[in-house]
């Protein structure tokens, strides 16, 4: 058992506790090779490691306790730079153009990951705490949202229709009442509702490509 000045000289040396260790030759990304609780002796499966020979604490990835957690059955940590590239682990996209609310467009468990081809940056993405990634009811393919970098419940609002669309509803609808009211009783359409008919069909047409609304039906 490692004595209270030998664990105070270790703790000079390695003030962060936790570690990980990766290829310093490696310029670009890389992953983390392993996983210390140096204060300790083990690594992140509970197994004994030697201290004697670890390198620097400057070369290593210094980790927190909640990472050195999550680090657990882990299969690739990515590092850059000497940082980790996705300290929170867990992550939902969304778009950061849209106007929020916003829909989540997907899910990552980042350290789980053999390629990131595609991934966005942690900073674009919003971070997923641990217990609510295991709740697998709240990782649903829809009815999550983002707002002010926070994961909420939403519904999309529904798709604007159409103007074209509209037209052609309007259209069918003011054509059986000028039936109705005019056309069966053989009397002439009026001028009103001939110049309304007419906007509607140009509308539905596509030769009306300038209009963003629907004209108004006449009173009468």
């Amino acid at each position: 058992m490692t004595d209270t000045t030998a664990l105070d000289a270790i703790k000079t040396i390695y003030p962060a506790q936790y570690y990980g260790q990766y290829d310093t030759t490696q310029s670009g990304l890389t992953t983390l090779t392993t996983i210390m609780d140096v204060w300790n002796g083990l690594d992140v499966s509970g197994r004994g490691i030697s201290i004697l020979g670890l390198p620097a604490a400057a070369t290593m990835v210094a980790l927190s306790a909640q990472q050195f957690t999550l680090a657990d059955q882990a299969s690739g940590i990515w590092v850059q730079g000497g940082a980790l590239l996705y300290p929170a682990r867990y992550y939902a996209s969304y778009d950061t153009t849209a106007t929020q609310p916003t829909p989540v467009t997907g899910w990552y468990d980042t350290w789980n990951m053999s390629s990131l081809a595609g991934v966005a940056a942690a900073s674009a993405m919003v971070a997923v705490a641990a217990t609510d990634w295991d709740n697998t009811a709240f990782r649903l393919p829809a009815g999550k949202g983002v707002q002010n970098a926070a994961i909420i419940e939403y519904t999309p609002p529904p798709a604007p229709v159409p103007l074209a669309t509209q037209a052609v509803s309007a259209l069918a609808s003011a054509r059986a009442y000028v039936s109705n009211t005019y056309t069966m009783l053989n009397e002439a359409t009026p001028d009103a509702w001939v110049t309304y008919l007419k906007a509607l069909m140009a509308i539905a047409g596509g030769t009306d490509t300038t209009s963003t609304t629907l004209p108004t039906a006449p009173a009468d």
